[in-house]
């Protein structure tokens, strides 16, 4: 998944390793579990960081070019924050690492492409989505999870497309393949990330007391 399997500069391990340290330094300072006293969030919480690492171990091959996969940022951004997405996007990453006995030396690299800027891109969107589109749970669902996820997705696999270009010197060849599956993977994101929040706030509505709520 990412550059799980790609050999990257040492320069560019070391570089990616104190960037992820230190935005989740930051985002830790900013005590983000708050939002998780409730047991039901927290269950919800905690499921779809299982539920992203599955998906992050389902890979699409494309010959000897990039590799993607579902990423699920989106949703955790929708149902919680930035701050809790970009620490679930990095136990996801971790524990996808252990299970596909990755190399840790790009671990950090793959959580800042499929990770953070998924986070970015869907945080960015949403912001611009409330102040812009009429408050409604029709543009919630399209603006919020289908559009924003597909976006988010898109932007990824640009990036990583970019970096394996620059770290071959410009001379890169990507599989037609590659544009196609980026495409099918944009509409399944979106039809995930859309449905499963349709799902999940329904459950949240129904499980957490009215007297909590408030």
């Amino acid at each position: 998944m990412g550059f799980f399997y790609t050999p990257l500069p040492l320069w560019l391990s070391v570089g990616a390793w104190i960037a992820a340290a230190g935005l989740l330094a930051l985002v830790l300072a900013r005590r983000p579990f708050g939002r998780l006293q409730d047991a039901t969030l927290q269950h919800v919480w905690l499921g779809i960081i299982v539920a992203v690492t599955v998906l992050w171990a389902c890979n699409a091959w494309f010959d000897d070019g990039p590799v993607i996969h579902l990423l699920g940022a989106t949703l955790i951004v929708t149902l919680f924050d930035w701050r809790l997405a970009l620490i679930g996007t990095a136990a996801s990453t971790r524990l996808a690492a252990v299970v596909l006995d990755a190399s840790w030396l790009s671990v950090a690299a793959t959580y800042l492409l499929f990770g953070a800027v998924p986070v970015a891109v869907s945080t960015l969107l949403q912001r611009l989505s409330v102040a812009w589109l009429p408050r409604n749970l029709f543009t919630f669902i399209a603006g919020h999870d289908f559009i924003t996820s597909g976006t988010a997705v898109a932007t990824a696999c640009g990036s990583t497309v970019l970096l394996e270009m620059a770290l071959a010197g410009g001379h890169i060849s990507v599989p037609p393949a590659f544009m196609h599956g980026s495409i099918l993977l944009g509409i399944g994101e979106a039809l995930f990330t859309g449905l499963l929040t349709i799902l999940i706030t329904v459950y949240i509505e129904t499980a957490i007391p009215v007297s909590t709520k408030s």
